[in-house]
């Protein structure tokens, strides 16, 4: 099915962070990996351009991962959790990492936080 529109508003969350600060990079992991699979897209047009369960007011995970790479900021989605989906194609611009080498980068932020 469809990305978990729970993801929405933490997705929706990081924009603003981007907007404001000037600086946020995403990693997805567990079930938000499904958030940026590229047969979301196919998902919603055959349900009529609805890319989550809830309808045509929800714009889905995939505008918002989306504005976040057009203004900049770095996606990953976890290797390891994309390895238990069906489909393991990410969106356009969407890196997929170890979590290891993720975790390692840490050191290079000011902050991390855990969503």
């Amino acid at each position: 099915g469809a990305a978990p529109a729970q993801y929405n508003d933490l997705l929706y969350f990081c924009v603003g962070v981007r907007a404001q600060f000037g600086s946020v990079d995403v990693v997805l992991r567990g079930s938000a990996v499904g958030c940026a699979l590229d047969t979301q897209e196919a998902i919603g047009a055959a349900n009529g351009g609805d890319q989550t369960a809830s309808g045509k007011d929800n714009p889905g995970p995939h505008r918002y991962l989306r504005t976040l790479i057009r203004t900049g900021a770095a996606i990953w989605v976890d290797e390891a959790d994309l390895a238990g989906s069906p489909d393991t194609a990410v969106l356009d611009g969407v890196a997929v990492a170890d979590t290891d080498a993720l975790a390692a980068r840490w050191h290079e932020y000011r902050e991390v936080w855990f969503l």
